[in-house]
């Protein structure tokens, strides 16, 4: 009979990958419709890996935990590319919340600054804790041989600090997307935009629960439970992360066939979809559309008329009422 800890992490690795599973069928309309029909972007690749690569480590890690591994050296080699697999996944979707931060600053100077700082400060020293963890590691024959899984026989409670400092470092995001939203909702009356803060601040609140889920369990669980959050924030970053992506894809897509034509249509379907520019600019572009619409329109029924800016709309406003 298996032990009831040695039940639980496997479970929770096949609920990861469930849920997994469960949001890319759930979005695989949007994938198909604004990634897959569009020309490649630097933004439809950091998807592709984001959405892709969270199979590899999630199946990887419940291959071991199935199946019964008795080689210790076998089990270190194995969990050490799982490990790079995984840090490598969150340091991607955390840069992924950090570049859409950047756009939602409208590309600031000081925002770029103190954004790159804090990345510097969490990534270099988690990689370098991570590699002092993975030499900690030490696995020893099981006692039972039939239990399927690696035993493990040491660990440095190093891994703790990585938690903590990728804790900080969305705690720097959720403050920069707290205080630009408090700016922006006061002026900003379009939907996608409130959808957007709405959105971001609850992803953070759930990778900040995951962050300190996993603190609290490196600190106070028994050492092989250290790790046992690991796969789902693994999971969580990418399914999460994936969402911002579609909803700022579907947003340019939809932008950009609005837009009023300044080259010919096969010229334009050539052009991959911009990702992380400012949003500022998007809303100023949406403002200009509508403001040569309202100019094409107004001239179709007073032809001649001058293009100032604050008489088109005057002028708009009068002429709807008729």
């Amino acid at each position: 009979m298996v032990p009831g800890y040695q039940r639980l992490v496997p479970s929770t690795l096949v609920a990861c990958a469930t849920l997994l599973v469960y949001d890319h069928l759930c979005t695989l309309d949007q994938e198909v419709a604004h990634v897959w029909s569009n020309p490649l972007s630097g933004g439809s690749i950091l998807f592709m890996l984001n959405r892709y690569l969270p199979y590899v480590d999630t199946f990887m890690s419940l291959n071991l935990q199935v199946l019964s591994l008795n080689d210790p050296q076998s089990c270190l080699k194995q969990n050490t590319v799982l490990t790079w697999f995984i840090v490598f996944g969150i340091i991607l979707s955390e840069t992924i919340l950090i570049l859409r931060t950047v756009a939602l600053w409208g590309r600031r100077r000081i925002i770029i600054i103190i954004l790159c700082c804090s990345s510097g400060l969490t990534f270099i020293p988690a990689i370098v804790i991570t590699e002092l963890e993975i030499r900690s590691l030490e696995y020893i024959p099981s006692l039972l041989p039939h239990l399927p899984g690696c035993r493990l026989g040491r660990a440095s409670p190093i891994i703790i600090f990585s938690y903590i400092l990728l804790a900080l470092s969305e705690t720097t995001v959720g403050i920069l997307t707290a205080i630009q939203a408090y700016r922006s909702l006061r002026f900003s009356h379009s939907p996608w935009v409130k959808q957007m803060y709405k959105d971001g601040l609850l992803y953070y609140v759930y990778v900040l629960a995951l962050s300190i889920a996993n603190v609290l369990v490196a600190a106070l669980a028994p050492r092989y439970l250290a790790n046992w959050l690991a796969s789902p924030q693994r999971v969580i970053h990418s399914v999460l992360c994936n969402r911002v992506l579609l909803q700022i894809l579907r947003q340019r897509t939809g932008t950009l066939t609005n837009r009023l034509p300044v080259v010919s249509p096969d010229q334009d379907q050539r052009r991959p979809i911009p990702m992380f520019t400012s949003f500022i600019e998007n809303e100023e572009m949406d403002t200009n559309i509508t403001i040569a619409c309202m100019l094409h329109h107004i001239r179709r029924r007073n032809p001649g008329y001058p293009c100032r800016r604050n008489v088109v709309l005057k002028t708009f406003a009068s002429n709807q009422r008729f």
